[in-house]
């Protein structure tokens, strides 16, 4: 039985007489991978921003494990359990790659940036970085100043700025975006493993990874849903094939 982790129901966003996100309802559980594609202006980026916390919605509901979290900052909700990278690279290029998930880990635990922390802090602090480092790919790099990084590597090290906050719900905003075939293939074996006791919301434009990674797919057009489900049943909706994957065999 899926275990249910987030919960959208109804979620809207009008700016004026823009719709960008229009009665959206999805879940998201633990241990699976939920995709989201849509072509350009679908309303996936505004929809991972309602998610986060960076828009507020004009109506709907967002549940993390049966709490309501609508209207909740984007802090409040990455202590809650939410975390989330961009589409931009967000890093600190001049600090090293531990430097950059330390400051994740103390930005999301109440206290732990104060001058005098407790040495059960700094622990916390120390497992969190090493273990997000670990999952990310990046323990060997732990040292190099993050601006020596290639850009595969760079978009690693904000997932695993994600990690350090220990979430259990991860938001990833196109993170394949502007990599070569090999960094791709790098990513999607650390964003496969991300699903452990976690629940991953990724938005991408890779199909080839989307199809390989997710266990379920939801489709956006012009700020609605179209299909969502599993991602063999919804590839093979006709709506789909039509709105975003094409008909004949390339959609196949």
């Amino acid at each position: 039985m899926r275990h249910e982790l987030l919960k959208v129901d109804g979620l809207t966003k009008r700016f004026g007489g823009l719709t960008a996100v229009s009665d959206v309802s999805l879940m998201v559980a633990r241990g699976e991978i939920h995709a989201v594609i849509g072509p350009n202006g679908a309303g996936k980026s505004s929809l991972i921003n309602l998610l986060s916390g960076d828009l507020m919605p004009t109506s709907g509901k967002i549940m993390l494990e049966g709490r309501d979290i609508t209207a909740q900052s984007p802090n409040v909700r990455c202590r809650a359990g939410i975390g989330r990278s961009f589409q931009k690279t967000t890093i600190f290029q001049e600090r090293t790659v531990g430097e950059n998930v330390r400051i994740a880990a103390q930005g999301a635990r109440p206290g732990s940036i104060a001058m005098w922390r407790s040495a059960h802090q700094e622990a916390t602090n120390r497992k969190a970085v090493e273990a997000a480092l670990s999952d990310a790919g990046l323990a060997h790099q732990i040292d190099t100043p993050a601006r020596m990084m290639s850009h595969g590597e760079q978009r690693q090290l904000e997932v695993a700025m994600v990690l350090a906050t220990d979430p259990r719900i991860v938001l990833l905003d196109e993170p394949l975006a502007g990599m070569g075939h090999g960094e791709a293939k790098q990513m999607a074996q650390v964003i496969s493993a991300l699903k452990d006791n976690r629940g991953v919301l990724l938005v991408e434009h890779d199909m080839d990874v989307v199809f390989a990674i997710a266990d379920r797919l939801t489709v956006m057009a012009d700020g609605q849903v179209i299909a969502s489900g599993p991602v063999d049943e919804v590839r093979r909706d006709s709506k789909v094939r039509a709105a975003y994957l094409g008909e004949g065999e390339e959609a196949a």
